[in-house]
């Protein structure tokens, strides 16, 4: 009776063994890499890494140069992700090349559109998961970058979630090279100043920075901060700069230009009568490397004025 149900069970034993071995092995098959992101976590995400999910749009930018758009975004300050690719000079050449899901805004995480987009990684700036990043973790690894962080350096860290590395480093090199070029020819004329600004719809508030003025050669007017900072119409006037530049939203710029338009004291600046007042997107203000092949590109236009 015993060798009867021994030989019975025994080819059962046999087939569950089997298939505890084939479903141990099919796990042991996923490939996995470790990143050190910038709070100095070490994040283990999938080597063949395939569905990134973006919390701020500030990183489509970087995705698409490295050929590996996310498959979810959400927006930026303002706007959703649609809003973003719609209007960024930056993504104009990547309009209608992917399908993004869009996830909102980036002010109000929605952790379950997060999850329905099925992320294998979640990618956004340093600090900005803040209460929902416990909740987010559990849906996929997140990786934070620090947006303070040179541009090269947010590339390299975007590339290695993308598995991208080596193209990074092309794409970092011809971008560098890129600048330097437009910095040389710009060096010719550094006998003319330059002010960038943007505006809160009350002031205007400066947006360039003294490491701005040193990477693309250029001169500042006397009295421009090294640091972005609020600064009145007087002391513009004071300034009186050669080329003015507003960076910001086309809305918001125009809105504002049209009110210093009817002040005297406007009026009366260099730049202003001899029509050298020059408008660049808002989506520059990432200083990414798309944003800065862009601004090489437009600033040896406003120096050819």
């Amino acid at each position: 009776m015993n060798k009867f149900i021994i030989a019975a069970v025994l080819p059962l034993i046999i087939l569950i063994a089997g298939c505890t071995k084939t479903h141990t092995k099919k796990k042991d098959t996923v490939q996995t890499k470790t990143i050190v992101d910038d709070t100095g976590k070490s994040i283990t995400v999938k080597a063949d890494v395939q569905r990134i999910v973006i919390l701020h749009a500030m990183y489509l930018e970087y995705f698409f140069a490295l050929g590996k758009p996310p498959v979810a975004s959400t927006g930026a300050s303002a706007g959703n992700a649609v809003d973003v690719i719609n209007a960024a000079e930056t993504l104009e050449p990547y309009r209608n090349t992917a399908d993004i899901i869009d996830l909102g805004s980036a002010r109000e995480i929605n952790a379950e559109a997060v999850l329905a987009a099925n992320p294998d990684v979640i990618v956004t700036f340093k600090g900005h998961a803040g209460r929902v990043y416990d909740r987010l973790v559990q849906i996929a690894p997140v990786v934070q970058i620090d947006f303070y962080a040179p541009w090269q350096h947010q590339t390299r860290l975007c590339a290695q979630v993308a598995g991208r590395e080596a193209f990074a480093e092309q794409f970092i090199k011809e971008t560098e090279d890129v600048i330097a070029s437009a910095a040389e020819k710009l060096s010719a004329h550094k006998d003319r100043t330059f002010a960038m600004f943007r505006t809160d719809g009350k002031t205007l508030v400066t947006r360039a920075d003294k490491d701005y003025y040193a990477l693309f050669g250029l001169s500042k007017p006397k009295g421009y901060p090294d640091e972005y900072s609020p600064v009145s119409i007087e002391s513009v006037a004071e300034m009186n700069p050669d080329y003015i530049v507003f960076q910001d939203s086309t809305a918001r710029s125009d809105a504002y230009a049209s009110f210093l338009g009817s002040m005297s004291v406007w009026r009366s600046l260099d730049a202003v009568k001899n029509g050298r007042v020059f408008y660049f997107d808002d989506s520059f203000n990432s200083f990414g490397p798309l944003a800065l092949r862009l601004t090489a590109e437009n600033l040896l236009k406003v120096y050819s004025r």
